[in-house]
């Protein structure tokens, strides 16, 4: 086995440094408490930042608050999505709203027109008294 090699490790990839290992384990964390792989990633990424400065337990309510702050803007992204479906709904039924009143006044337009025209053909004469 070549120097490269066996620096490299069994599989292939280059040994974990501590920082890897460090990230894997907030990954970990992060998943248990229910936040996203992908908004982990960046997570994880700023926690390792400072993660040197704080104690074990100061880590552990890190890692709870971010997940906790994940769980509150998840809830809350998830309710505009919802009002912006019922807002699209609103919008479409409001269109079909309209088009059926657009409907509804040339209807009465159109009645409106006939009785005129029934009323002009069925003048009586002002004298003449009906019983």
């Amino acid at each position: 086995m070549s120097s490269k090699a066996s620096a490299a490790g069994a599989g292939g990839r280059p040994p974990e440094t501590p920082d890897d290992g460090d990230r894997a384990e907030l990954l970990r964390e992060l998943a248990r408490c229910g936040v996203g792989s992908e908004l982990a990633e960046r997570l994880a990424t700023d926690l390792l930042a400072v993660s040197a400065t704080l104690t074990p337990a100061a880590r552990r309510g890190a890692v709870t608050g971010m997940a906790l702050a994940s769980a509150a803007h998840l809830e809350h992204a998830e309710a505009l999505r919802r009002s912006q479906q019922d807002l699209a709904e609103i919008e479409r039924m409001m269109g079909a709203f309209a088009t059926e009143l657009k409907k509804v006044d040339e209807a009465v337009k159109i009645l409106a027109t006939f009785v005129a025209r029934i009323r002009q053909q069925s003048t009586t004469p002002p004298h003449r008294v009906v019983h």
